[in-house]
C-alpha cells in the first residue's frame, strides 16, 4: 500500500468512526507508516486519529509525530501522558544516569 492508499484508508476509517479499522492499520503497516499517515493530516484529524487509539499506541505514535504537529494538539487534548525520564551526563564518571531515579544525599 502507498503512503496516499493508507492516508486515503486511514481517512475512511475516520470518517465511519471504525475503530477496529483505525486499530489495523496501525498495527499492518507498523509505526513509522502510521506516524506519517497522521502527520499529513489537519490537526483536528490527528487529533481523531489518536483519540480512537490505546493510551499506549497513541503515546508512542505522538513520539514519531513532528514537534510543530504535537504543539497544534495540545489545544486539543492530546499530549503524551507519560514522558521518558530526562537523561543527565554525570561528567565524572563520563556515563549516562536517569535523573529520576538517582537521589541527592
Amino acid at each position: 500500500m502507498t503512503r496516499q492508499q493508507l492516508n486515503i484508508a486511514l481517512r475512511a476509517a475516520l470518517m465511519s468512526r471504525n475503530v477496529h479499522q483505525v486499530r489495523a492499520l496501525l498495527a499492518t503497516y507498523g509505526l513509522p507508516a502510521f506516524s506519517n499517515a497522521v502527520a499529513r493530516c489537519s490537526p483536528r484529524v490527528a487529533a481523531d486519529a489518536l483519540s480512537l487509539l490505546p493510551q499506549d499506541n497513541r503515546n508512542a505514535v505522538l513520539r514519531h509525530l513532528p514537534r510543530q504537529l504535537c504543539d497544534s494538539l495540545l489545544p486539543l487534548g492530546i499530549a503524551v501522558s507519560t514522558p521518558y525520564p530526562t537523561r543527565r551526563m554525570r561528567w565524572g564518571l563520563l556515563s549516562w544516569s536517569d535523573a529520576a531515579a538517582r537521589i541527592h544525599a
